[in-house]
């Protein structure tokens, strides 16, 4: 036990948020990335890529032993900002200069998912790890103590390794449910919280090993306009202004000319520049939710698709707000969005919402949206001024919906095309290249004016010429008749080489037959294999086979196989084998002398040894089981590290000694309990097992993590147990073959060989 301790006794600011505990995981997950961004705001790395690996409890986790784990490449912190980041309600960030800025905290953000966390954090040059470990419910039950909580260190590889790891654990249920279901929620609400940190500063997050996609805006371009009363109203306007700086109370944000400040007392003033920018903008389609302005500070989304900017709010404060926006729409669709960067204007603890009751933030509005109505009529009721601010002009030009460019917006000549362009956008967020433009849009509103352009009417056939006869005239032979000849524009047959390039491109390279084949008296050759899926394989004859031999440039051939050839797929043959005996009949008669050729099985066997082919032997099967198995663990390991411990009780007593064990003879000089802390001791579990694990908690491993198979998406528990029990008996023969080296007989090596196969083919794309 650690003689070092850390005060977290609660400082009082924490008072005022208990009210907030109650957060979505969303934005609990948020203030930890913002923590760990906080080091690269002010200061961005140059040789360095911020970045966040968030894992979840997978999808047949359990809350008992369901983890969260949120790791960063920042800069680590040394024992006093440890101390004060744990110290529950307090925040070292200024209010005004970093992306933590004063909002929930890292011990408030952990205890809003779990009761159990664990801090692990180190700077480049450190020789250790510092962790801290903060039980809730063990720290709530004590009474008249000090808020101490042991200190420990724990070693690291690299030296110069860097960052700070969260483990959270104990979650709440309600955390647990959204947390375990709904990663990729999760990851489209960051991508939309972090978009503009990850598209313009190239930050990485990670969630359960799938990156992060920023939500882009699916605007028109900028070199899109409509007309209105002579004036031409952009589709999107830019927006940059600069107010005076003004002295601000670091520790509540209010503005205040002099020190102490009034309003909290505190002496802790700065001067802040003021800044709104970013830009306001029409939207490609028309949604009933999706339009309102994101509102952003230090690069992070506070408000996303705001509405209230449409709210027309009477300055003498007399009256509801007034909704101007979507007023002409009959299904109450808006297009309007923005973003709009302004990083002086204090936030809420949940950084859910700016202040909204501040001067600063009736500031932004004002340059937004002005003091008038948006509406003219509006206005004029009230004698204000016409609104000629950037929503209002953009309120002028786009506030119908009509199809056609008048409004800039996609039509069929009769309708908006409102499914359709939701469609494209789509698209658009997928990358399609095609419609990363607005041209599909655009061209959509121009056809609806115009009317799609008729195909031009085809040209006239030439007459006869001089001294012909017309084809339907009296000396017409019948259709085959005259001196014309064949027909000029009857399809050319398919040449040799077109053939084959024809099945190059649909096939798939057996790159494991690939190589340089000998056999006595017949020379080499080196060889290409192709399996063609879906279409039967011709010889020169044009005579359907499963497989030819085809030479290319000596001494290289190629091979192509029908893959779906009844000869393979309802009697069982296997297509190397065949692939085999055709070159072997290839290479004797392409070596046969005055004698003749010699007898096939002979090529074939020698074929076979020259070429240095595996033997199909217990040992060789026993090798390259071995080989698989050590890939499936070390593909296993990163979801085993998401709940090691767990994993770890999984085992029974006789495979964890084996493990044990092995990692005595193979694991070098690291410390045990670090290794099963790590994760790392899957590297060393025994071949059995990793049937166990499989079986146990095939959530875990299948659905492209460690193997291809679907699972998770399969609702019929009957038709998961399958999946797992054929996936179970693969590597249960490989772990036959592994631990207890049986003597097979030809049928049984047979069944060896080919679970080696399928076990090779099911594992998924780690690369």
């Amino acid at each position: 036990m650690s003689d070092e301790f850390m005060d977290v006794t609660p400082h009082g600011r924490v008072l005022s948020m208990f009210g907030e505990l109650k957060t979505p995981a969303v934005y609990c997950l948020a203030e930890l990335i913002d923590n760990a961004f906080d080091d690269f705001w002010k200061r961005p790395p140059s040789d360095l890529r911020p970045a966040v690996t968030i894992t979840l409890p997978g999808s047949t986790s359990t809350l008992s032993d369901a983890e969260v784990w949120v790791v960063d490449n920042g800069l680590g912190m040394d024992r006093r900002a440890l101390n004060n980041a744990v110290r529950a309600g307090w925040t070292s960030n200024s209010r005004y200069d970093a992306l933590g800025l004063f909002g929930m905290g890292l011990n408030i953000a952990t205890a809003g998912l779990g009761w159990w966390s664990e801090i692990w954090t180190t700077r480049a040059g450190d020789p250790s790890w510092t962790v801290v470990t903060l039980d809730l419910a063990a720290i709530s039950a004590r009474q008249n103590e000090n808020y101490k909580v042991p200190l420990r260190h724990a070693p690291k590889d690299d030296p110069s390794e860097h960052g700070t790891k969260v483990i959270i654990k104990k979650l709440r249920p309600d955390q647990f449910e959204v947390l375990k279901r709904q990663a990729r929620t999760i990851r489209e609400k960051l991508g939309h919280i972090y978009s503009h940190l990850l598209t313009e500063r190239a930050y990485l997050i990670t969630v359960n090993r799938t990156q992060v996609t920023p939500r882009r805006a699916c605007v028109w371009g900028e070199n899109r306009s409509v007309s209105r009363g002579g004036a031409e109203i952009p589709a999107v306007i830019r927006i940059d202004e600069t107010l005076p700086a003004r002295r601000t109370c670091v520790n509540c944000g209010r503005v205040c000319d002099d020190s102490p400040c009034p309003t909290c007392g505190s002496e802790r003033t700065e001067y802040v520049e003021r800044r709104i920018w970013g830009w306001l903008g029409i939207q490609r389609y028309l949604h009933k939710s999706e339009y309102g302005v994101d509102f952003l500070r230090s690069g992070r989304k506070i408000m996303m698709f705001d509405k209230n900017v449409f709210d027309w709010v009477d300055p003498d404060g007399l009256g509801a707000p007034e909704r101007e926006y979507p007023i002409d729409s009959p299904r109450n669709e808006g297009r309007i969005i923005g973003e709009i960067h302004c990083d002086h204007v204090p936030v809420n603890y949940m950084k859910t919402s700016f202040e909204l009751d501040s001067a600063e933030w009736k500031t932004v509005l004002r340059v937004l949206r002005g003091e008038s109505p948006l509406r003219p009529n509006r206005a004029r009721q009230l004698g204000l001024p016409t609104n000629d601010s950037p929503l209002g002009k953009l309120f002028t030009g786009y506030r119908r919906e009509d199809p056609g460019l008048r409004y800039l917006v996609p039509g069929d000549g009769k309708n908006a095309l409102r499914d359709k362009a939701v469609e494209w956008t789509k698209l658009f967020r997928d990358g399609h290249p095609e419609y990363q433009s607005d041209e599909k849009w655009y061209e959509a509103a121009r056809l609806h004016d115009s009317g799609p352009t008729p195909p031009p009417d085809p040209k006239p056939s030439p007459g006869p010429g001089p001294g012909t006869t017309s084809r339907m005239g009296l000396d017409d032979d019948g259709p085959n008749g005259g001196d014309d000849g064949p027909d000029r524009d009857a399809p050319k047959p398919e040449t040799r080489d077109q053939r084959l390039e024809r099945y190059r491109a649909s096939a798939t390279e057996v790159v494991d037959m690939a190589g340089r084949y000998e056999a006595d008296g017949q020379g080499a050759v080196e060889l290409k294999v192709w399996a063609v899926p879906g279409a039967e394989v011709e010889d020169h004859g044009n005579r359907p086979v499963p497989v030819f031999v085809e030479r290319t440039r000596p001494p290289r051939a190629e091979a192509f196989v029908a893959a779906d050839n009844t000869l393979f797929t309802e009697y069982g043959v296997d297509f190397r084998e065949l692939v085999l005996v055709e070159l072997a009949e290839y290479m004797r008669q392409r070596a046969a002398g005055s004698s003749g050729p010699p007898p096939l099985s002979a090529v074939l066997q020698t074929l076979r040894v020259r070429s240095g082919m595996p033997k199909v032997t217990p040992d060789v099967l026993a090798v390259q089981a071995r080989r698989l198995l050590d890939r499936v663990r070390e593909a296993m390991q990163p979801e085993v590290a998401g709940n090691p411990s767990g994993y770890w009780e999984l085992l029974p007593e006789g495979e964890r000694a084996l493990t044990e064990r092995r990692f005595a003879l193979e694991g070098g000089a690291d410390v045990w309990d670090e290794v099963i802390e790590k994760g790392d001791f899957v590297l060393y579990i025994p071949a059995s097992a990793v049937v166990r694990l499989i079986e146990r908690r095939p959530g875990a491993f299948l659905d492209n993590r460690v193997f291809r198979r679907s699972y998770a998406t399969l609702t019929d528990e009957g038709t998961r147990g399958l999946v797992v029990s054929r996936l179970a008996g693969y590597i249960s023969d490989l772990a036959l073959l592994v631990d207890d080296h049986p003597r097979l007989n030809a049928e049984e090596l047979a069944r060896s060989r080919i679970s080696c196969r399928l076990v090779e083919r099911e594992l998924a794309d780690t690369d």
